[in-house]
């Protein structure tokens, strides 16, 4: 009698036990799909940084244009506004 009760204890515990680890591996395929959709992110913003980086450089290159072209606009006025042109 004491023996079947051992064989059912340990079979119940076996049962928990293979419950727990279908729980842990559905739990894991959660936590992997997160983290290939958070790569997923991470490189997007990777991406968009570098756009920005580009931008960022354009902007500098159309204010140094735009700075020369102010140069340019003053000296065609001095030029102008001088008597006897």
């Amino acid at each position: 009698m004491v023996a079947w009760i051992v064989v059912v204890v340990v079979l119940l515990s076996l049962l928990g036990l293979a419950l727990v680890v279908r729980v842990l591996l559905w739990r894991l395929a959660g936590l992997k799909e997160a983290q290939a959709e958070l790569q997923a992110v991470a490189t997007r913003a990777q991406q968009l940084a570098e756009v920005a980086q580009g931008l960022s450089a354009h902007a500098d290159s159309l204010r140094v244009r735009a700075e020369l072209a102010q140069e340019r606009l003053a000296a065609i006025k001095t030029v102008k506004l001088k008597p006897g042109s």
